[in-house]
């Protein structure tokens, strides 16, 4: 269960000012000219910015039913040949070998992306739960963990419209300007209070959405998540102010979360706002690397958005860059951005750690109803302290979630035989699945 959390900056912050961002950024395209690569993959006939903001715009997606062909077409292909997405490897799950080390333990708990598209920001602020009634569904869940993170995918930023100016403030209104949707997103800054409500410890805010609302919008952001006492990672303040990173301390265990994307779709980070993953990967690395030495911290949990979207595996650049964050000394990577689960993996660290990577969490909760959209899961990953002081991954377990959509939206678990459960266990395996009934426990062969 958790045990109270709070970010103890002051103890490694110090240290790691000299790793500011050194430089400027290359170029981006103006800003009136925003190449919004969501919206161009996702409006195929190129709809007008009226049409992009209708409710039924959050719903029109590329190649409507292909990909769900595409992948009934591979579960009959598994059934045929007992091959899994990713062979049958997978489907026996991953174990660390230190999984029944004696030592004190943590358990994070990971969800994908918070992305609200119009009908869920209007249930949230119209709903007497307000924005928890879209996870009420799974929010026991989000609590049974030490610390647990998501993905705040776009800003919170009060009543700031899209071109970064101050507008007025409709109060808990959708109105389409202070607070809108796809393509362009905005929420009202109730949602941060009822992520920490629901259990949220932590959370990224390096994301392709980051600054939808531009530098005031990011500005706004980090106060109402300051104001709210919710820490984030991968966004600062326009003024230079403010570290890539993040801490939180719980159950006696302080980890350090860096949050990085690719892209900004775009629009120009003007002030270097946004940490960049690729752009800046040298500096990320070097980040990593410090904070992993640090004595203050016991584990370093990289949280990158990346990825192509849509798609169910990695591309090569995504595991080149994993694989180089977990040598500079992370512990884990929870990737974000593809809208769709991508596989959990075990690597061996050349210094010879066991590390963990899931490549995408999916979404959280959205308005993205296709089967592999709507598919997400609920990661549990364990760390345990060894008896040299030394903080390794014992194991990771899922719970496959569903976001429903009705008279009421809401995130749901799926313990029982169905159409997302399936398409989940073909991503991740049925090896490490579990039941939301299940107690949580990431090495139950130890018991």
């Amino acid at each position: 269960m958790k045990s109270p959390r709070w970010s103890k900056l002051a103890l490694i912050c110090l240290p790691l000012l000299a790793l500011g961002v050194l430089g400027g950024l290359s170029s981006q395209a103006n800003a009136q000219d925003v190449k919004m690569d969501e919206a161009v993959s996702s409006n195929p006939e190129h709809l007008s910015q009226d049409e992009l903001d209708s409710d039924e715009r959050d719903f029109l997606l590329p190649e409507e039913g292909v990909l769900e062909r595409r992948y009934r077409a591979r579960a009959r292909n598994q059934r045929s040949t007992g091959q899994g997405i990713l062979g049958a490897a997978t489907q026996n799950g991953i174990q660390f070998s230190r999984a029944c080390d004696a030592g004190k333990r943590l358990t994070i708990a990971a969800v994908g992306d918070v992305l609200l598209h119009s009908p869920l920001a209007k249930q949230g602020l119209s709903d007497r739960e307000g924005f928890s009634s879209l996870w009420s569904g799974v929010a026991p869940l989000l609590s049974q963990a030490d610390v647990t993170y998501a993905n705040l995918e776009g800003p919170a930023a009060g009543a700031v419209a899209s071109n970064g100016k101050v507008t007025r403030d409709p109060g808990r209104v959708f109105d389409g300007v202070a607070y809108s949707s796809y393509p362009m997103f905005n929420y009202h800054p109730s949602l941060i209070k009822d992520l920490v409500s629901s259990g949220i410890d932590v959370v990224s805010t390096a994301n392709n959405h980051a600054i939808d609302r531009r530098a005031l919008g990011a500005d706004r952001t980090i106060e109402n998540l300051k104001a709210a006492g919710l820490p984030h990672s991968g966004t600062r303040s326009s003024n230079g102010q403010g570290n890539w990173f993040t801490t939180t301390t719980s159950n006696g265990f302080t980890l350090a979360w860096i949050a990085c994307t690719f892209s900004t779709n775009g629009i120009s980070d003007t002030n270097a706002q946004v940490f960049k993953c690729y752009e800046q990967k040298a500096e990320l690395l070097s980040l990593v690397k410090q904070l992993s030495k640090n004595t203050q911290v016991d584990a370093v949990i990289v949280t990158p958005h990346w990825g192509e979207e849509y798609e169910t595996t990695p591309r090569a650049q995504e595991k080149v860059l994993a694989h180089s964050i977990l040598d500079a000394g992370a512990t884990a990577i929870l990737g974000s951005h593809p809208h769709v689960l991508q596989p959990m993996e075990k690597y061996k660290t050349q210094d010879g750690r066991e590390a963990f990577i899931i490549y995408s969490l999916g979404n959280f909760v959205s308005g993205q109803k296709q089967l592999p959209r709507r598919t997400a899961a609920l990661v549990y990953l364990g760390l345990t302290r060894g008896s040299d002081g030394k903080v390794f991954v014992n194991g990771a377990r899922f719970v496959p979630t569903e976001m429903t959509y009705g008279a009421k939206m809401n995130l749901v678990p799926r313990d029982s035989a169905g159409e997302s459960r399936s398409f989940a266990l073909q991503i991740l395996g049925s090896g490490n699945v579990m039941k939301s009934t299940d107690r949580v426990d990431t090495t139950p062969q130890c018991d």
